[in-house]
């Protein structure tokens, strides 16, 4: 059995299939629930990475600190969230996110769901 995924981890998901606009094929999701919940639910809320797109407001810039060993780049699709059973997409764990992505990855969740 794979183990529960947690906050903050970075997991190599395909999120196929999708409809319309809806990012496609393989990428980096940065989970954004806690793992008892996850484990709760079965699945994680989450928001993909992606290399090619720049939405002002609705991302957030993923550069070589953002993560232990600095090995993703791209930005956060936060208007993309998602509750996914990483298990069942046979979802791969990358690395651990810095505390500061996370915190603002949610402060611009809480933004686009709740505009001051």
């Amino acid at each position: 059995m794979a183990r529960t995924p947690r906050k903050g981890e970075v997991w190599l998901i395909d999120p196929d299939p999708l409809e319309g606009r809806e990012l496609r094929g393989p990428h980096y999701y940065i989970v954004l629930t806690e793992e008892a919940l996850n484990l709760a639910l079965g699945v994680a809320i989450c928001c993909p990475i992606s290399t090619g797109a720049n939405a002002r407001g609705v991302t957030v810039v993923v550069d070589g600190g953002s993560t232990l060993k600095g090995t993703v780049n791209g930005v956060v699709l936060c208007h993309q969230v998602r509750a996914l059973d990483l298990t069942e997409r046979r979802a791969k764990f990358i690395i651990l996110a810095e505390s500061h992505l996370i915190d603002e990855v949610v402060m611009t969740l809480v933004d686009i769901i709740d505009p001051q």
